[in-house]
């Protein structure tokens, strides 16, 4: 039996998603036993020795040299920082910072802007990310990054004690926004920060997603759908983050190899309603746009989408074919196959109920569907996601 001490915060979606990865893959390996420890616990150096490794959020050196002197394996789960002796396991920021950026770009944002912390190295690499993405295609990307908030600081009052004051310089951060250029998408470190863009707009009186549209990042149910505007958030996938990194340690503590470096793919991008705009040349032309996307299970056609917009049906093929390339048929055919794509990423529903959720009439007509817009079924489509 190999004990195992895990230092994860429990209090948000992220820090659980984490624990539920390492508890799967214990299920699979039947030899491990899990305990959690509490960071105040780490000087006792005789309590350290009774584990063979580690999976820990290493945020500082006060969880750091603990670990590093009880001479066991530690995987970093937070890679704040090159530790020496430490392996990383974490979520991959540069697929991340481009999720984000062509989320806004499908949106048709030509400005951009993001919302962290500089003191937080999680922040920084998904901003140089984001920002890096938008180079590519010729963007630019403007930046707010609070500066108060120290790494104790971060990990103690808002991962442990699960606080949702940022304690961010929101005078500051009112001010930047207000001065932004607009219409403007935001992509933001986590979804507290999200939370906190959207409250400072609010108060501000200034229009979420119209002018500033909000994007997360951590896919909390609890921060995300329990607010006004909904918000957008990118799920990092924490739970195979925490598989990989404890299948890395067992391989290590059995081997005394330590593995390489592990960097997991983002399990997608879930849109609500803080990135629900589109920036188009008329606003009715945008909520059309909205409207597909918001009844994309309802099985809907061109008619209704264009009937949502009270204009003609010559005028809103017009808007489509010249200022989208496309017709509103072609358009509701592919958000529908997307969203069939995301949702067979996701891995959690039967094919009948992707099927039923991205609006195909039949799983006969969706398999047949799919199958010719993307070269495979969507059972293969699946099980090589699965491989990847």
């Amino acid at each position: 039996m190999k004990h195992i001490g895990l230092i994860v915060e429990r209090h948000w979606h992220y820090g659980r998603r984490l624990c539920e990865g390492i508890a799967a893959c214990s299920r699979e390996d039947g030899g491990v036993a899990l305990e959690f420890v509490d960071p105040d616990e780490l000087p006792d150096a005789k309590r350290l020795r009774r584990h063979d490794g580690f999976i820990a959020r290493v945020w500082d050196d006060s969880i750091a040299e603990p670990l590093r002197r009880s001479g066991r394996p530690v995987i970093d789960i937070y890679a704040g920082d090159s530790r020496p002796g430490f392996a990383v396991a974490d979520q991959d920021s540069t697929l991340i910072g481009h999720l984000a950026a062509h989320h806004f770009i499908e949106r048709r944002f030509t400005r951009f802007a993001f919302c962290g912390y500089s003191r937080q190295r999680f922040s920084v690499l998904l901003r140089e990310a984001f920002a890096k993405a938008l180079e590519d295609e010729s963007f630019g990307c403007d930046a707010f990054e609070d500066d108060t908030v120290t790494a104790e600081a971060f990990w103690r009052k808002i991962i442990q004690k699960g606080s949702v004051d940022l304690g961010a310089n929101r005078t500051a951060l009112a001010r930047w926004v207000r001065e932004l250029e607009k219409p403007v998408g935001v992509f933001c470190a986590h979804d507290l920060v999200a939370l906190d863009l959207v409250k400072v707009c609010a108060k501000a009186g200034i229009a979420v997603p119209e002018d500033v549209a909000v994007l997360g990042v951590d896919n909390d149910p609890l921060l995300c759908d329990f607010t006004n505007p909904t918000i957008s958030s990118i799920d990092p996938n924490a739970f195979e983050v925490g598989r990989v990194a404890l299948g890395n340690l067992l391989r290590w503590i059995e081997t005394g190899q330590r593995p390489d470096d592990a960097f997991s793919a983002p399990a997608g991008l879930v849109a609500r309603t803080s990135t629900d705009a589109f920036v188009t040349s008329a606003r009715w032309l945008s909520d059309a746009l909205a409207f597909i996307r918001r009844n994309v299970s309802r099985n809907i056609n061109a008619a209704e989408v264009i009937a949502s917009t009270g204009r003609s049906h010559t005028t809103v093929e017009k808007a489509f074919r010249d200022e989208l390339g496309t017709s509103v048929r072609r358009e509701i055919a592919r958000v529908r196959m997307a969203e069939a794509r995301r949702l067979l990423r996701d891995g959690r529903l039967p094919i009948s109920e992707v099927a039923k959720r991205s609006g195909f009439s039949s799983t006969v007509y969706f398999t047949a569907a799919f199958s010719a817009a993307e070269g495979i079924p969507p059972l293969a489509f699946r099980n090589r996601r699965r491989r990847e």
